[in-house]
């Protein structure tokens, strides 16, 4: 798994490996319900168990893990009505940091963010969902950093480190139909043309087409 490549050793090796498994974690890495092992952590990394262990302990403490009884960790399993409400809170705060970062959005943003939806067609191609899925948080966080807004980021990335594998349930609708792909062309297209609202826009029919989909798939398996 890319994201979870070897690291190089340093005097913080633990905030290395909690960054990378956090990220991974963003980017829908994994998925609800997946387990993980201090071991087979440590071994994937090639790190000792010592920060596997404390970065696993960091995520439990953020809410993006689950402890077991049995030494092993587990990606919280989803309900409706914890979808609903991470929708409902990062769509508003998400246009909020979309307008602010709409003033620093230049040509280098353009050609990264098309650049970016060039390997996820690519990916999809080849039914490589999680690259698909690393690249889609990267182009949504490529526009979100550009705000300069630290704090709602923070938010934002602890909002998307409970909701990155939830967005697993997005496939295989938007390999097949290209969704996303279809949003992400029309929020470059409104950055060229300087539109925010139509920026804007594009961004909260994704989200809300995304959230359509994924909670009317977890209504359908809640049998709880």
């Amino acid at each position: 798994m890319e994201q979870l490549a070897a690291i190089e050793r340093g005097d913080t090796l633990g905030q290395k490996v909690y960054a990378r498994l956090r990220r991974a974690l963003i980017g829908g890495a994994f998925q609800p319900g997946e387990r993980l092992t201090i071991r087979s952590l440590a071994r994937l990394m090639e790190v000792s168990p010592t920060p596997a262990r404390e970065a696993l302990n960091r995520l439990v403490a953020e809410g993006a893990l689950e402890f077991e009884q049995n030494r092993t960790y587990r990606l919280p399993r989803l309900y409706p009505e914890r979808a609903r409400e991470l929708y409902e809170i990062r769509i508003p705060l998400e246009e909020m940091a979309t307008r602010a970062a709409f003033p620093h959005l230049g040509r280098a943003h353009i050609d990264m963010l098309k650049e970016n939806v060039a390997g996820r067609v690519a990916a999809l191609d080849r039914d490589d969902f999680s690259t698909s899925l690393q690249l889609n948080r990267d182009f949504i966080f490529a526009i979100l950093e550009a705000a300069q807004l630290p704090i709602a980021l923070r938010i934002l990335e602890s909002l998307w480190l409970l909701a990155g594998p939830m967005l697993h349930l997005c496939y295989p609708e938007y390999a097949i139909d290209r969704i996303g792909i279809q949003r992400a062309r029309e929020q470059i297209a409104a950055i060229e043309a300087g539109d925010v609202e139509a920026l804007c826009l594009a961004l909260r029919v994704e989200r809300e087409e995304a959230a359509t989909l994924i909670i009317a798939k977890l209504e359908r398996a809640d049998t709880r």
